[in-house]
């Protein structure tokens, strides 16, 4: 008999079983656990109902079954009487016999009703059954599936000190490490471990299963949602001893930093404030009020949305802020404001802002959901018509010789003037368009397609995380998250700068330092600061920060702070470090 493993194997064994003996094939199942593969690691047995080997919710069982026999190395058949009753269990039979080798060690019956022998059909009758009226009947299941007695497993170890933690803020990086007796290698190709936490009502969340490299598996991304004390973190990995470390305190999230210094700027407005792009004022939106806070933190204008804001930008001194109706505000840190309707076209049905996007000299382009596109600025007083896409407008991006449009039927158009130089085709959602360098990014729900402006070649990538839910394009960094909270942020080049984790339904609505500080609005209206892949702050109320990372402004809901980011939590990144 071969033990050897094929890659194209997912099952070291396969239990065929009736109904009616359930029971035994879960204690089979069970017994079977406690012996290790040739590898060292738990051997992967299927059984249908499982909820970790079985067949998946949903899936299509008989297909499912169909596909996993042949998967399975070997298959354990519980020879009952009501086994050769069963249509399912003899079909089950005949396929793991047809797959049973000449020199046979693939099927391997075990008899566990004396009654049923002379139901045995004669097409495998003379393949020897093992009984379970054996004295040591599972170590001859064990010994002929090639597993042998678990005494030297890997032992687990946490290689990093856990003292306490916050709540809703992640952790340092967690490391766990694994060792096996006499050196031999803990874990083969492609093992992983899983954490958990005691009691389950700590509310871990992570990435909670990480992939072994080398001989240890780190966890970057862990938080607890709750204060709890006497918590501790439980590492468990097929094969291996899990190992538990010492208790520790989750802390309630603390209302920093204080409010009482004399040399901190407290404005007496609420709201949520947006930083203008250099920094030295704000415009905070309370509701459908939108009013300008200039350097000083003073009051110096205001203008009101008719519906609930839909998209925001940034140009290089001014903010615009566009609403479902289609009204859309331009403001400067000196007071500057403008209020435009924008024009329906005859005909269109709808007025929505699809994008928004500032050009040269902050002159803002909006694009709709009809197709039409209007250049603004604070200096004139009307809108002007640019040009009309006929497949509407998701994405606007000035591309310096022209516009980049990027439409509702999935396409990207280049323009030069109002005519088409180019098209691309891309993907049917479209979230964001930014221009960095020479280069296009678009960021679509699944892919993300870089465009080379003076080439025209296109480069489309995968999704680093799951279909992509928000997002935040950056000067330097892109930031990306997906439905369940998994975040990433990439560079011009497409390539992954950092990870981070929010709650789900998170998305991020400011970033400072290029994308190296990123402010998460997470659904019940609380926000958070991630800095480098961590969150290391939470505040209730809103919160955001400049783009150069040297203010964050953070509400109680009736007043504003204007603090150094370094002032909530953690190390704030410097320019030159770390991206």
């Amino acid at each position: 008999m071969t033990t050897t493993e094929n890659p194209t194997e997912q099952w070291d064994v396969f239990i065929s079983y009736a109904r009616e003996d359930y029971i035994q094939a879960k204690d089979l199942q069970d017994a079977l656990g406690e012996y290790v593969t040739a590898r060292g690691a738990a051997p992967r047995i299927y059984l249908d109902v499982s909820r970790k080997d079985g067949t998946p919710l949903g899936a299509d069982w008989q297909s499912f079954l169909e596909d996993a026999l042949p998967r399975s190395r070997h298959v354990v058949a519980l020879y009952s009487q009501t086994y050769f009753d069963k249509p399912i269990c003899q079909w089950e039979l005949h396929e793991a016999y047809n797959l049973n080798p000449k020199e046979g060690g693939r099927l391997i019956p075990l008899l566990i009703d004396p009654g049923a022998v002379a139901k045995v059909p004669y097409i495998v009758h003379r393949i020897n059954w093992i009984s379970t009226n054996r004295p040591r009947w599972i170590d001859e299941v064990a010994k002929a599936l090639g597993l042998r007695a678990a005494e030297s497993r890997t032992a687990l170890r946490f290689a990093t000190p856990l003292t306490d933690a916050v709540a809703g803020h992640t952790l340092p990086p967690v490391t766990v490490t694994g060792s096996a007796p006499g050196g031999a290698t803990p874990w083969p190709a492609g093992g992983t471990i899983t954490v958990s936490a005691e009691p389950a009502d700590a509310g871990l969340t992570g990435t909670l299963t990480a992939q072994v490299t080398r001989d240890r598996a780190v966890f970057t991304d862990l938080a607890f949602a709750s204060a709890t004390s006497g918590v501790r973190l439980v590492a468990t990995a097929p094969g291996c001893e899990p190992v538990t470390s010492e208790p520790f305190e989750v802390r309630a999230r603390e209302e920093r930093p204080s409010w009482d210094e004399a040399d901190r700027p407290v404005v007496t407005t609420r709201g949520h404030p947006v930083f203008f792009p250099d920094g030295l004022g704000l415009l905070v939106r309370d509701g459908r009020t939108l009013t300008v806070l200039s350097e000083a933190y003073e009051a110096v204008a205001g203008a009101e949305l008719r519906e609930r804001p839909r998209l925001w930008a940034h140009g290089a001194r001014c903010v615009a802020v566009a609403d479902w109706s289609g009204r859309v505000i331009l403001a400067a840190p000196d007071g500057r404001i403008r209020t435009v309707d924008l024009p329906v076209r005859q005909g269109a049905r709808f007025n929505v802002p699809g994008a928004l996007a500032f050009g040269a000299d902050d002159v803002l382009y909006a694009g709709t959901w009809a197709g039409t596109v209007w250049r603004l600025s604070l200096d004139a007083e009307e809108p002007e018509r640019v040009l009309e896409h006929r497949g509407g407008v998701q994405v606007l991006a000035d591309g310096g010789e022209g516009l980049l449009v990027g439409g509702l039927d999935g396409g990207l158009a280049v323009y030069r003037g109002d005519r088409v130089a180019a098209e691309h085709t891309l993907e049917p959602l479209l979230l964001a368009m930014a221009r960095v360098r020479d280069f296009a990014l678009v960021v679509g729900e699944r892919r993300v397609h870089r465009l080379d402006l003076a080439g025209g070649r296109l480069l489309q990538v995968d999704q680093p995380v799951g279909p992509v839910t928000g997002t935040l394009p950056g000067s330097r960094l892109t930031a990306v998250i997906d439905a369940g909270g998994q975040g990433v942020c990439f560079d011009a080049e497409l390539a992954v700068r950092a990870g981070f984790r929010g709650v789900p339904g998170a998305r991020p609505v400011a970033a400072g330092l290029g994308g190296r500080l990123l402010v998460l609005e997470n659904p019940d209206g609380s926000h958070a600061l991630v800095r480098d892949g961590r969150t290391t702050y939470v505040s209730e109320h809103p919160m955001t920060v400049s783009a150069d990372g040297g203010r964050a402004a953070v509400s109680d809901g009736e007043r504003l702070l204007i603090v150094p980011p370094g002032e909530l939590g953690g190390t704030a990144p410097v320019e030159g470090g770390r991206a």
